[in-house]
């Protein structure tokens, strides 16, 4: 491989920190919403199968990780130390991000979730990083091509032809699938969600979904790999990123009528056709950003690209703190910090002029301008929270 790829340089992928910060931005957004009753659509995850816009953030954050993954270990495998100390890293990198979802998992608890959940979006993050760098650093592109459909057919497999007990094969419904039992089987109550009458849970995050998750961050792995082919220019390369993409979103759209596209289960379907988004969202941004040098627009992005896991748990740890914490409101009663805040901020004046769903999102846009400019004044000072 080093005969073939070259090494990253710094700064030299813009794109791939504004893609990443792109992201971030959309996940606070998202996840900040004033009002959960009035959420735009775009702003919602597919209340089971389908695939919106919302679906699309979580698997390209994996992706991306993905993609950096192929640079970084390549500048890290030539300094001194080699493979044994990034296997090091990895194993601290892994276990840190794994350690801040337990510790948002344990402001949760007593904030609204009312029980310990364990698992999440970071701790997903973790296992998936984890795996991940393993299958990239012992294998060359055709064993991460190899482990990609490994995976995805054992998946596939379990889904369509292992049925839950007392359900029929392939069943996907909620709380009657294969993935919902053996997390149930294992974690119980301390799944996201639990049904005490049919005492099942289900995790959008879960421990047999992640499997396929591992796929997504192989799937951008393999885009980096492509990425650093010398002999491509870049021209080729944007032509070969957005051809895979329009390929594999076809190829997801008619899966999708054996396996539905499905966030909660990270249906084979949804891995495929959110790779191939994903591809076509980052080759416009390499378009646009490597190639045509247009950057000015893209930088309050970079500043979230460049503190993207700072950004993230900074944001949630907020988001929970203002959740937890009770103030005294009009006529003495007692609310959540952020109740008082969207109503007396946003609720009181918003929505006669712009009505309730865009005030719904300002509070959460709210959310993505303040770490705008906190990541733009760590940017400004040269401070990039690495794990």
């Amino acid at each position: 491989m080093t005969e073939t790829l070259q090494p990253i340089k710094p700064g030299r992928l813009m794109s791939l920190d504004v893609f990443r910060g792109l992201t971030i931005a959309a996940m606070l957004l998202v996840n900040n919403a004033g009002d959960w009753g009035h959420i735009w659509g775009p702003l919602e995850h597919a209340e089971w199968h389908g695939c919106t816009a919302t679906d699309l953030i979580f698997p390209f954050f994996l992706f991306i990780m993905g993609v950096a993954m192929q640079f970084s270990f390549a500048g890290r495998l030539e300094k001194p130390g080699g493979k044994i100390d990034l296997i090091g890293q990895i194993c601290r990198r892994t276990f840190i991000i794994y350690i801040l979802g337990i510790i948002l998992a344990l402001i949760i608890w007593p904030s609204y979730l009312g029980h310990f959940r364990m698992y999440g979006v970071l701790e997903r993050i973790a296992f998936c990083y984890f795996f991940a760098s393993f299958i990239m650093l012992y294998t060359g592109v055709r064993g991460q091509v190899f482990f990609f459909l490994l995976l995805m057919a054992v998946y596939y497999i379990i889904l369509k032809f292992i049925p839950m007990p007392g359900q029929m094969a392939g069943g996907l419904e909620r709380y009657k699938n294969i993935v919902d039992y053996i997390d149930t089987g294992i974690f119980g109550n301390l799944n996201y969600e639990w049904d005490a009458g049919l005492k099942m849970g289900h995790d959008p995050e879960g421990l047999l979904s992640t499997i396929p998750s591992i796929c997504t961050t192989l799937a951008g792995g393999l885009c980096g790999f492509w990425l650093r082919r010398k002999e491509k220019g870049d021209f080729e390369k944007v032509a070969g990123m957005s051809a895979i993409g329009v390929l594999l979103i076809i190829l997801g759209k008619l899966l999708k009528h054996d396996i539905p596209m499905n966030k909660n289960l990270w249906t084979p379907s949804y891995v495929i056709y959110t790779a191939g988004a994903a591809l076509l969202c980052l080759s416009v941004c390499y378009w646009l950003i490597d190639i045509k040098g247009w950057r000015a627009w893209a930088k309050p992005f970079l500043y979230y690209g460049t503190n993207a896991i700072a950004a993230y748990f900074g944001a949630s740890l907020m988001a929970l703190i203002i959740v937890m914490v009770r103030v005294t409101g009009d006529g003495g009663k007692v609310m959540r910090l952020k109740t008082y805040l969207f109503t007396h901020y946003y609720k009181s004046w918003m929505p006669g002029i712009f009505g309730d769903y865009a005030t719904s999102a300002a509070y959460g846009a709210s959310f993505v301008v303040l770490w705008c400019i906190i990541t733009w004044i760590l940017y400004r000072k040269k401070v990039f929270i690495k794990i």
